[in-house]
């Protein structure tokens, strides 16, 4: 992935500007944000939960929701900020130490590399997944019925509540 150089951080929450978090070795995460890449001393699914609670949630509740809201409950995309619309998904189960997790927010396009998926944001940056062309569309469609369900329930709640 194109971009600076790769800042220590001891901390990070999942915002609208976040691209993707990969794991980086042991209990390492690689951040890359629009505002630059970072790296921190902690899993990523630690960065996954710990977002969901300053957001006010659990990663469980946030499952729960899109269990309900999607109908499936395997490789479930999340919400993480309802009031921002922040969508992110993972590659491959969530507790597995490999998983790369998205944010669908900043996605330009996708395409096919041989084997691998390459992901293209809305910064110009663009990034090489080890995940068939095929698993990587499927968590997008999945992620964007999600948004697509919160905007509908988000426009509804509006309506029911005007006179």
């Amino acid at each position: 992935m194109a971009g600076g150089g790769v800042l220590m951080i001891e901390e990070y929450f999942i915002t609208e500007d976040t691209l993707l978090l990969v794991p980086s070795g042991k209990n390492k995460t690689k951040i890359y944000d629009i505002n630059g890449n970072y790296t921190i001393k902690k899993p990523v699914f630690d960065i996954i939960n710990e977002s969901c609670q300053y957001y006010g949630s659990s990663y469980g509740g946030r499952c729960v929701g899109a269990k309900k809201l999607l109908e499936m409950d395997y490789k479930l995309p999340i919400i993480m900020d309802e009031v921002k619309e922040v969508v992110v998904f993972p590659t491959c189960s969530p507790r597995l130490p490999k998983c790369i997790w998205i944010c669908l927010n900043n996605i330009e396009n996708y395409e096919k590399n041989k084997k691998n998926s390459i992901i293209k944001f809305t910064n110009k940056a663009s990034y090489e997944l080890s995940i068939s062309y095929n698993t990587l569309e499927n968590q997008i469609l999945r992620a964007t019925l999600l948004m697509m369900k919160l905007k509908r329930r988000k426009s509804t709640r509006k309506k029911v509540g005007k006179k």
